[in-house]
């Protein structure tokens, strides 16, 4: 803006140069002319319609030259009319397109702020969804903890059972030892009286004096093998019904640890598919 504003002022001084330059010029003319015309009018006899003459002609020519200088201005001015018409009109075209993109402009804001204003809200959207899957996500980690809770504290109560199984388990194969030792001894007792008893038949065909001394004797034995016998018959039958509890309680012990194997499996697939939900 400023540098048009000394540009146009720069052109101003130029012209008004050129003009009292010009000016300067005629008036040098003029001088010389009006200069020479009093010489010839000093002279004894002065040619008078001469003189006349060269002031007609030189007032002519003036007029010739003010009238081209007119002319010229006029021209110079019809340039600039058309120069500035040609401006106006570009600047017109400008402006005109200045305003078609103003009204694009004002078009594509609008449209823009629409668009934003969808963002906005879709953001809103987007938020409140998002508050929304928070909330539902602790409600599922709380659910999760209560129920991995519920699962520890299950497992420890199957811990608990499992080893107490186990007690048992080993309670009983000690019981199972100490009546197979019991079961050993009685039957070492009852190979004893065999043996004594065999004895006892090889001697009674080498000792028939002493087999009716000894018969009161070998009836008491007899006694005392039948009483063996009824215990070591006893003894078998309990051993037997405590194998049958112990294999019982095996059979239990491994029940348990099935189902607990099985349970553990049911829970981690539970909390896999769950998560895998999530």
């Amino acid at each position: 803006m400023m540098a048009t504003r000394d540009s146009s002022r720069i052109m101003l001084l130029k012209e008004e140069v050129r003009s009292l330059s010009e000016e300067l010029v005629q008036c040098q003319a003029d001088k010389e002319f009006v200069w020479s015309l009093w010489k010839r009018l000093q002279v004894a006899n002065p040619d008078l319609t001469q003189a006349v003459s060269l002031v007609v002609e030189r007032e002519k020519w003036k007029a010739e030259a003010k009238d081209r200088k007119v002319l010229e201005i006029l021209q110079a001015k019809d340039y600039k009319i058309q120069e500035l018409d040609q401006r106006v009109t570009g600047q017109q075209q400008e402006i005109t397109n200045l305003v078609q993109r103003k009204m694009a402009v004002d078009e594509d804001r609008g449209l823009v702020k629409k668009e934003l204003a969808a963002l906005r809200r879709k953001l809103g959207n987007k938020s409140q969804e998002l508050k929304d899957v928070k909330e539902e996500r602790g409600r599922r980690e709380e659910a999760l903890e209560e129920e991995k809770e519920a699962l520890e504290s299950c497992c420890s109560a199957l811990r608990g059972d499992l080893e107490q199984a186990q007690r048992q388990e080993r309670r009983h194969g000690e019981e199972k030892e100490a009546l197979e030792s019991c079961c050993s001894a009685l039957r070492g007792d009852l190979e004893q009286a065999q043996r004594q008893e065999r004895r006892h038949g090889e001697e009674r065909d080498s000792a028939d004096a002493k087999v009716k001394e000894m018969e009161g004797d070998l009836s008491d034995a007899q006694r005392q093998v039948a009483d063996l016998q009824d215990q070591c018959s006893s003894l078998a039958d309990l051993l037997s019904s405590r194998q049958k509890e112990v294999a019982q309680r095996d059979q239990h012990v491994t029940q348990l640890g099935s189902d607990n194997k099985i349970f553990f499996m049911h829970s981690n697939w539970s909390v896999m598919l769950f998560l895998y939900t999530l």
